[in-house]
């Protein structure tokens, strides 16, 4: 019989199903009867067994509809309905196309598309209607046709999918910003665990929530000094830093992040930072908040790998796109961009069969140092197909 213990909700296996089946039918029936598994009763109870488990399995679903740690689904999106957290959607890459363009031309959203190079279902249109007002190269942003987490390197968005007069060529100069899919429930779970923490508080984790809560917002780190003295890193006395990733270029105003800030910093607490928006209280007073946005670090990366083309290999590019995935992943604010890191995921590529040099990396073209790049606190690394060169050392095949 299911009971609760300290640990949950125990319910029976399979087996003690089978076991008390067999132990109730010679009891009541007959002590010499055969419920092995390869005789017909036993194959019967199998089938009984089987349907009885997933009676337990919905009583364990539903004994865990209010179990934030252990919902999931439906009754997870329930549960953080409660609190006011919700399933956040899919959202589109976006990327920025030089397009050379006759002037008054005009390329319309979600009409005219173009598309990866060798990959016709790859397809971006633009942000909004774009018509060029004068000719020649101009750029121009394009967002996926899908929403998720829709890859483009850079150079790759060079095919005119649906022609259009005036519109002659198109190429974008760096990898695309990716996108997201719809939250999973683990995401569903850390978000509103951060806002649970950010309800009725100022704190620095509180902040960090509130602020991240916005789905343009990536990243955010929350710097305090509560000292009456300027801090090492430069920080007022009595002051707090929010620095602020919402993307390259930024997607949010400096308005719309100071209001961030404004609504959830506790009064009388000096907002600090190097660039500054203007917030409305409550009654319509204007307040210039001060915050940050991190500084990027780009990053040049030089792979050395032997390569095995019969088990797969799918070539540099995709090698290169799943580096530089690693954005979303290891690179955060103040994260340091680690050697070992790039060769792993090198080699957990199908076709890597090993490292004939370690990886060389640096913060300029031609990279020249293997050990791990430092990245400071305010500062945020990016990789870039562009930036990444991949050698290629073709074992031979026995």
């Amino acid at each position: 019989m299911a009971f609760v213990d300290a640990t949950g909700l125990q319910i029976k296996t399979i087996e003690e199903i089978l076991e008390e089946l067999s132990t109730q039918q010679k009891a009541e029936i007959d002590s010499t009867l055969n419920t092995a598994p390869d005789e017909p009763i036993g194959e019967l109870n199998g089938i009984f067994a089987a349907q009885c488990r997933e009676f337990w399995e919905v009583l364990q679903v539903a004994y865990n509809g209010f179990n934030p740690d252990a919902a999931e689904g439906f009754l997870l999106e329930k549960l953080s309905a409660l609190t006011g957290t919700l399933r956040e959607g899919a959202t589109k890459s976006t990327v920025e196309l030089t397009c050379d363009i006759d002037a008054a031309t005009t390329i319309i959203a979600g009409t005219h598309f173009a598309h990866v190079v060798g990959d016709p279902d790859n397809r971006w249109t633009p942000v909004a209607d774009y018509t060029a007002a004068g000719g020649g190269a101009q750029p121009v942003d394009f967002e996926a046709e899908f929403a998720g987490a829709v890859i483009a390197n850079a150079a790759t968005i060079t095919v005119i999918a649906t022609p259009v007069t005036g519109w002659n060529t198109c190429t974008n100069a760096a990898d695309a910003t990716i996108g997201k899919e719809i939250d999973n429930d683990a995401e569903l779970r850390q978000r509103r665990e951060e806002e649970l923490r950010a309800t009725g508080s100022a704190t620095l984790d509180a902040i960090r929530a509130d602020v991240l809560a916005d789905e343009d917002v990536l990243q955010v780190s929350v710097f305090e000094n509560t000292s009456d003295i300027v801090d090492a890193s430069g920080l007022p006395p009595k002051s707090i830093e929010v620095v602020v990733y919402d993307g390259n270029p930024p997607v949010l105003s400096n308005s719309e992040i100071a209001q961030l800030i404004f609504d959830t910093k506790a009064a009388g607490i000096r907002a600090f930072g190097l660039e500054s928006g203007v917030a409305t209280d409550s009654v319509g007073a204007f307040h210039t908040i001060h915050f940050s946005r991190p500084t990027e670090r780009q990053v040049w990366i030089e792979l050395f790998i032997s390569i095995d083309i019969s088990t797969g290999y799918a070539g540099a590019a995709a090698l290169k796109a799943s580096l530089v995935e690693l954005n979303t992943s290891d690179l955060l604010q103040g994260r340091d961009v680690i050697a070992a890191r790039l060769g792993e995921v090198a080699m957990s590529y199908d076709g890597v069969f090993d490292l004939y040099s370690p990886p060389q990396l640096g913060f300029a073209a031609f990279p020249v140092t293997i050990v791990n790049l430092s990245i400071g606190p305010r500062e945020i690394a990016r990789l870039d197909t562009g930036r990444i060169v991949i050698n290629e050392q073709v074992i031979p095949i026995p």
